[in-house]
């Protein structure tokens, strides 16, 4: 009894062993380029005239990312066309985590969007975007 026991025990840690090891020859999975976080305020100045009036805007932003986690290329659409050209600006200075195939980094699409908060959340006016 004690014999077939054991054999039971190093059968089933021989089975876990195996599956351990499947997982770790398995190919790598894809990843998505990702924001990084952070901010650059020198890059990040608002248009003329919007502080003051304290406009707030919101950005969808279409960024291609290269292998080194740089911003190369980017479009957008902004609820206020004035804030385009500084959330390129702004998002080229920022930070991204490349994307992976198999391991190895590539140039990615980035989807993401920007907010620029005068006093309060725009959130509002993200949702504007997302139905035009």
């Amino acid at each position: 009894m004690r014999i077939r026991l054991a054999l039971a025990c190093i059968a089933a840690v021989a089975g876990l062993t195996a599956t351990g090891l499947a997982q770790t020859t398995a190919p790598k999975a894809k990843t998505e380029a990702q924001f990084a976080g952070g901010f650059r305020p020198d890059a990040c100045r608002w248009p003329k005239g919007a502080r003051a009036k304290q406009l707030s805007a919101c950005c969808q932003m279409d960024l291609q990312i290269d292998a080194q986690g740089r911003m190369v290329d980017g479009d957008g659409e902004c609820t206020d066309e004035s804030f385009l050209e500084p959330t390129l600006r702004c998002l080229a200075a920022q930070d991204f985590v490349p994307a992976t195939r198999n391991g190895q980094r590539v140039a990615d699409q980035q989807h993401l969007e920007w907010e620029w908060r005068a006093t309060t959340p725009a959130g509002e006016l993200c949702r504007k975007l997302k139905t035009s």
